[in-house]
């Protein structure tokens, strides 16, 4: 069988889903007037804590197994970074720190969670969710101080990172799990809800962010950084996850969402310091549309 017909079933049950969702907000946008902000704010203070914290309530923890993962997400994300100042040299300040940001920090709650869920059911969300609660306190934390290139000192991003919900809901859901603590039906229905509208919502979303992206030609370092989100990102993530002796679905997870495009976040950053935002929005755009192919061979090679 050639490879292109294996790759087509992956493609289409999971990787397309996503996508047809993002491009359903992409569309929308086009002829109706959305304000992003305030989609995001509803997913970030409601939708998005409830989901992280359903999946760390309910699904059996591991010890070792968070330690390992918190290690490779970590570790992988540094390394993409470092990677993304090597392949930067010879810029200008704020573009190095434009590539090190679009490198290191990836989409892994609006793609990279539906996505874990889409390839690996409820085992994968659960572990995907944690990996996107780790990255996302790296992006408001150490991506704070790589986005204001030396201006915003790291203990006023870690001031700003307490202000981030999912970080209180992962430490709620988290131990009660491993207190084997309870809420009450009537309140756990209620985060089902909201947490239920996290999945769609990250991805109409993506697509309305996606929707205003102005491109901005011309720069090979563009495809040198897409390179290393896409490339890179997993192959580094399958090196430590052998290191580690990782394997199983929490390796899959693992790789799958190393090689996740760059993160929509990372033009928030890129905005609010004036790093090279046309830069970063023109990285996020690319390196999305390619992921089309190279999330489906990462999938086909895991499964």
């Amino acid at each position: 069988m050639a490879v292109w017909q294996q790759l087509l079933p992956i493609f289409v049950g999971t990787v397309l889903p996503v996508f047809l969702v993002a491009g359903a907000g992409f569309t929308l946008a086009r002829f109706v007037a959305i304000e992003p902000r305030s989609i995001g704010r509803l997913l970030f203070y409601l939708a998005t804590p409830s989901l992280v914290f359903r999946s760390l309530y309910q699904t059996e923890v591991d010890a070792l197994a968070l330690q390992q993962l918190a290690t490779v997400a970590i570790t992988a994300a540094v390394l993409a970074g470092g990677l993304g100042w090597l392949i930067s040299l010879g810029q200008e300040r704020q573009t190095r720190a434009a590539v090190v940001l679009t490198s290191a920090v990836s989409n892994n709650g609006n793609m990279g969670i539906p996505m874990s869920y889409f390839a690996f059911g409820d085992v994968g969300m659960a572990l995907g969710t944690i990996y996107y609660v780790l990255t996302s306190f790296l992006s408001n934390t150490f991506g704070s101080v790589i986005a204001s290139a030396g201006q915003a000192s790291l203990g006023a991003a870690l001031r700003q990172s307490l202000k981030v919900p999912v970080l209180y809901a992962a430490t709620a859901g988290l131990i009660l799990n491993l207190t084997g603590g309870q809420i009450p039906e009537t309140l756990l229905r209620s985060v089902d809800l909201l947490a239920n509208a996290a999945i769609p919502g990250m991805l109409v979303l993506l697509g309305v962010q996606l929707q205003s992206t102005s491109l901005w030609q011309g720069q090979g370092v563009v495809w040198r950084s897409v390179a290393v989100r896409l490339v890179a990102g997993p192959l580094i993530a399958w090196l430590l996850c052998g290191l580690l002796g990782v394997g199983g679905v929490e390796r899959d997870v693992l790789v799958l969402q190393a090689a996740m495009p760059t993160a929509v976040m990372t033009s928030v950053l890129a905005t609010e310091f004036d790093t090279a935002p046309r830069l970063v929005a023109t990285i996020i755009f690319f390196s999305t549309v390619v992921s089309m192919v190279t999330l489906s061979l990462v999938l086909w090679l895991l499964l």
